[in-house]
This record gives structure tokens, C-alpha cells and sequence, in this order.
């Protein structure tokens, strides 16, 4: 039998608290611990922090599933993968050494919890639309 529920609050919020550790330790680790009260890395767990709690108040909310699953890709792609890549797209060379790359690796695999949890949900709310039962 094929569990056709959407993820549980509990699931999402837990997904949400790995993404943002993965960032906030990104940021340490960069940047040392003086850099947790600036505002790039205050407003990034905000945000997290905001998207985690409306999944948890509306854990059924397609919106909430759809911002999540935004957010979590952008984190993965611009935070965990392009932005360690000399590409010149950002105001900044990034170093080029393993440690660099070990740092980055974390983040992006932090993200991947919260991009399969909002993915998933989207994915049964969109087969459970044609007439299914969502729990």
C-alpha cells in the first residue's frame, strides 16, 4: 500500500530546523561566530523560522509546501553549490580549497531534507487533488 498522506508538521518544521543549521553553520564556519548577528544570517533564519512555523499552524497549506520548496532551492543551489564556484556571479571570489568545498557540501545537503519533505507534499497534494483523502 502506497502512503498517500502529506508529511506531518513535525516533519516539515524538522526538515526546516536541518536546512537552517546547515546554513547557520555555512556562516560560522566562513565566518566565524561573530557573523550570527549580522543581518545574513539573521534574516536567512527568520525565514526559516517563519516557513517552519506556518507548516507547523497550516501543515496542510499548498502555499506553505510551495515557499518551503523555493526557499530550500535556493539555499541548495545559490548557497550550497554556486556560490563556492568562481563564476563570477557574486561580489566575491570564492576560496578555492576542500575545507571551502566540505563547508559547502554541509549546506547543500542540509537543504535536501526540506526540499524532498515540501516536494513530496506537493507531489500527493497534487494526486491527491483528483479526489483523494488528505491526512
Amino acid at each position: 500500500m502506497i502512503d498517500r498522506r502529506l508529511p506531518s508538521a513535525a516533519a516539515v518544521v524538522l526538515a526546516s530546523f536541518i536546512a537552517a543549521a546547515g546554513m547557520l553553520a555555512h556562516n560560522v564556519l566562513e565566518f566565524g561566530p561573530a557573523f550570527l548577528l549580522r543581518p545574513e544570517t539573521v534574516i536567512p533564519l527568520a525565514i526559516f523560522g517563519l516557513f517552519a512555523l506556518l507548516a507547523w499552524a497550516r501543515p496542510a497549506d499548498a502555499i506553505v509546501h510551495a515557499l518551503l520548496l523555493v526557499w530550500a532551492m535556493l539555499n541548495l543551489v545559490g548557497g550550497g553549490i554556486l556560490s563556492v564556484l568562481p563564476l563570477g556571479l557574486f561580489p566575491f571570489q570564492p576560496e578555492q580549497s576542500l575545507g571551502h568545498y566540505a563547508v559547502h557540501v554541509t549546506y547543500a545537503v542540509a537543504q535536501v531534507p526540506l526540499v524532498v519533505v515540501a516536494a513530496r507534499a506537493l507531489s500527493r497534494r497534487g494526486r491527491l487533488g483528483a479526489g483523494g483523502d488528505v491526512r
